[in-house]
């Protein structure tokens, strides 16, 4: 009973540690990272050699690849839970999946997790746009996003 009740514990921590492991900010633009739920995947996880770093953001990740000097591997949350949409960066060169759009609206920095995303299909992006109140935005292809993102500022 000893040993049962020794193993469930150090279980929970186990469980408890690994929860708090995907906590913390992002390396961009310093804000909470957000976590998945049951309904949608929120974590953006870039991943290069034996590195994974989560970002907030597709924004966020891309703005922040000239840190970066080898290929990439991005894990971008789509509109299906468990797959995203992975995007790469081979010799400085970006691609993603054929079909995949992009959403990225948002004006305060807060909303980026929610307003900057990428979907698998141009009717995922609509469904999704139509939910978040961003009937308006243009569905971006890769290039065309990128460009948006490192577009400098006014």
């Amino acid at each position: 009973m000893k040993i049962k009740s020794m193993f469930l514990v150090v279980s929970l921590l186990g469980l408890a540690a690994s929860s708090a492991a995907h906590e913390g900010e992002c390396p961009f633009c310093k804000l909470k990272l957000v976590q998945n739920t049951k309904d949608q995947d929120n974590e953006v996880v870039l991943k290069f050699g034996n590195k994974r770093i989560e970002y907030r953001c597709v924004y966020c990740v891309v703005k922040d690849q000239a840190r970066y000097k080898t290929d990439l591997v991005v894990y971008a949350p789509s509109e299906k839970v468990g797959e995203p949409v992975v995007l790469k960066r081979t010799d400085g060169k970006w691609t993603a999946p054929a079909g995949s759009v992009f959403l990225n609206t948002f004006t305060k920095h807060a909303n980026c997790a929610e307003l900057s995303r990428a979907f698998s299909t141009k009717d995922a992006f609509t469904d999704y746009a139509k939910k978040h109140g961003a009937e308006s935005a243009k569905p971006l292809n890769l290039d065309e996003f990128v460009a948006m993102v490192n577009k400098p500022a006014n």
